[in-house]
């Protein structure tokens, strides 16, 4: 998982640079930058005047943790190019066996493939060998590409201006963007080309609506602020608890535990606060997850009082532990944890960086077994029914059923992926 974005036309350079800092909360283990001068494809932060540039930041789900790996840069024969894409690639070593990680592979591959066969048919046949998904926007001599994962289970925007077009993989980094469709290839140059990669059923990730996109951002057409906010509404009309106020993990659960409270006519409190230079803590390195430097209580807000903590996901568990042990501390009488989606028990192959069953606080396990684990008094999550409900039949839910859109194996893949240096 992470963050793409590309710029073609007037002030390319700057573009990009502010596209990067909207797309932050996608990575921020590093930033890459690539850029066109006269003609060649450069690594390195661009000229603010530069015609065409890309941007990455960086949230690994393979390669080693806190570096900037993309964009790649890959010369084959006489074509250069350099790539950054959003996801993960199973099978990458099968796309190039020299390649230390899927990033490096994509690149390698879609050079060598649009050098032997032309650019349309060469993207047609790298997207034809990948299992994963991969959202991506590639640097060329002549211009920007741009392609949407044939499943959408990454998401892709764009925009036109005067100035030229610009592209992010999210709405919110784009002024007036639209969501580009699945399977769908874009080159932009001295003129635009477009075609199809073979698109499947789309499967946008349902971890993009829950947690990981910005909640001014759309996806699929709907503000994601929007979903939340039904999320939480919808795990509120089963409940049976006593409360007094609704607090909730910051800070992508906000929308659901305000969705919640109204639904319950409590209120909402800011009792758990986060220190607003810590980044997000899921996405971090494993030696940086250190919720108890990160978060802070507020006291008076709990206090003698039955609360309610809600938050968009259940994954490791370890975030919230130390959280509802900071509550109770702090002097809640309960704390009753309520997730705005269902039990994770299954690795996510897609872009996310929990890829074996054993880092999964519910694979194995019961919800009253969780429940145990991370010291709530109470725990339920939505239901899978009120979830697809909400989010519909064109959602990757994979890691909630186990069922992926490629029919992949879990074991292979976890092996696969196991072999990753970290």
């Amino acid at each position: 998982m992470c963050g793409i974005g590309a710029a073609w036309g007037k002030g390319a350079g700057a573009a990009v640079v502010k596209i990067g800092l909207w797309l932050s909360h996608r990575g921020h283990e590093g930033v890459g930058y690539a850029y066109l001068e006269n003609g060649a494809v450069k690594l390195g932060k661009p000229p603010e005047d530069t015609q065409a540039a890309l941007v990455h930041v960086r949230y690994s789900t393979s390669g080693p943790y806190g570096v900037s790996l993309q964009p790649v840069y890959v010369k084959y024969r006489d074509l250069e190019i350099a790539v950054a894409f959003n996801g993960t690639i199973v099978n990458f070593r099968q796309l190039d066996n020299t390649a230390s990680f899927d990033g490096e592979a994509l690149a390698k591959s879609l050079a060598r493939e649009m050098w032997e066969r032309g650019v349309v048919e060469g993207v047609q046949e790298v997207y034809k060998r990948i299992v994963g998904a991969a959202s991506l926007v590639a640097l060329t001599p002549w211009g920007i590409l741009a392609v949407r994962d044939p499943h959408g289970i990454r998401p892709l925007a764009l925009s036109h201006d005067i100035d030229g077009v610009k592209i992010a993989s999210e709405t919110v980094a784009l002024e007036n963007g639209i969501e580009l469709a699945p399977g769908i290839a874009i080159m932009y140059g001295d003129r635009i080309s477009t075609w199809k990669i073979d698109p499947k059923p789309m499967r946008l990730c349902a971890l993009e609506y829950v947690y990981f996109a910005h909640p001014a951002s759309k996806l699929g057409g709907r503000l994601v602020a929007d979903v939340r906010k039904a999320l939480g509404r919808a795990l509120a009309e089963d409940e049976t608890e006593e409360g007094d106020v609704v607090t909730y993990v910051p800070e992508t659960a906000r929308h659901a535990a305000l969705g919640f409270a109204k639904r319950l006519g409590l209120e909402v409190v800011d009792a758990v606060v986060k220190n607003r230079f810590s980044g997000r803590l899921f996405i971090r390195p494993p030696s940086e997850r250190k919720p108890e430097e990160a978060f802070y209580v507020v006291r008076d807000f709990i206090e003698k009082k039955r609360v309610f903590l809600i938050d968009d996901s259940l994954i490791r568990g370890t975030n919230i532990k130390a959280i509802i042990w900071m509550l109770k501390k702090a002097g809640a009488t309960k704390v009753h944890v309520r997730i705005a989606s269902p039990p994770i028990r299954w690795p996510c192959f897609y872009g996310m960086d929990f890829q074996k069953r054993t880092e999964l606080v519910a694979w194995g396990r019961d919800v009253e077994e969780v429940r145990e684990i991370i010291g709530a008094d109470t725990l339920r999550y939505i239901s899978m029914e009120k979830f697809r409900a909400i989010l519909g039949d064109v959602v990757c839910y994979s890691c909630f059923t186990g069922v992926y859109p490629h029919g992949i194996d879990i074991d292979w893949a976890e092996r696969e992926l196991s072999r990753n240096f970290k």
